[in-house]
């Protein structure tokens, strides 16, 4: 059986070892939700392309119906004048520039048959992507939600335990909660009290002298001579 030291000091790991797991959890919680805002910018940006995509080819297809309506205004103010002109070079030359006009609505009018086809395209995948973002957008935005509730729920966890560590660190002498403390803030991290297993140290894994396995056999706390965290072994 445990000694009443070593249970309160198992007591006051516990809640430790809970506290710093949320206390990590915690600092991935802003890279987590950089990386749901990085994800919704860019949804938003996607949008935003394909429907400046869509806005671009509806700004062609008015510049060529614009440019077929200012040539078939000339080509009238030609005609007419032609019929005023009394020269037939003057008169050939109108009638060569009114072809040419002519031409170039033809090629504009080339132009625009591919250009609507385009513009129906453009639409087409504006409206998928648009749905699509905002079905992703809707999920992002569910994920960052949940994280603001979560860390809440954390942060009032951490306060809960903060609150009750006192208490449980009163329970175990001073000396040994010295020790404790100053394995806690270890850089690795790991729990200072650890149980053997096997006749191994459940922290680094090495084996345990007799000696020390004869001083925990007792229920008593020992150090590992190897990684010197504390060690016990259990009732049976």
């Amino acid at each position: 059986m445990l000694d009443a030291n070593l249970n309160a000091l198992l007591k006051l790991q516990d809640l430790d070892m809970r506290k710093r797991g949320m206390e990590t959890r915690l600092t991935l919680l802003p890279r987590e939700m950089d990386a749901i805002i990085a994800r919704r910018d860019a949804l938003n940006a996607a949008t935003a392309a394909a429907a400046d995509a869509v806005k671009k080819e509806e700004l062609a297809v008015k510049t060529g119906e614009g440019e077929i309506a200012r040539l078939e205004s000339s080509i009238q103010k030609l005609q007419q004048q032609s019929a005023l002109v009394k020269k037939n070079n003057e008169y050939q030359a109108m009638l060569m520039q009114i072809a040419a006009e002519k031409g170039r609505i033809g090629e504009i009018e080339e132009q625009l048959i591919e250009r609507f086809d385009r513009l129906e395209q453009l639409k087409a995948e504006a409206e998928e992507t648009r749905k699509r973002n905002a079905s992703e957008l809707r999920a992002a935005r569910g994920e960052f939600e949940e994280l603001l509730a979560f860390s809440k729920n954390v942060k009032e966890e951490i306060a809960k335990l903060t609150a009750e560590r006192p208490k449980l660190a009163a329970a175990v002498p001073d000396e040994l909660l010295g020790t404790y403390m100053r394995l806690l803030k270890g850089k690795d991290g790991s729990a200072p009290v650890a149980k053997v297993d096997n006749g191994c140290c459940g922290n680094c894994h090495m084996r345990v002298t007799m000696q020390t396995l004869n001083e925990l056999s007792k229920g008593k706390l020992a150090s590992c001579d190897n990684c010197q965290h504390l060690l016990y072994v259990d009732g049976e």
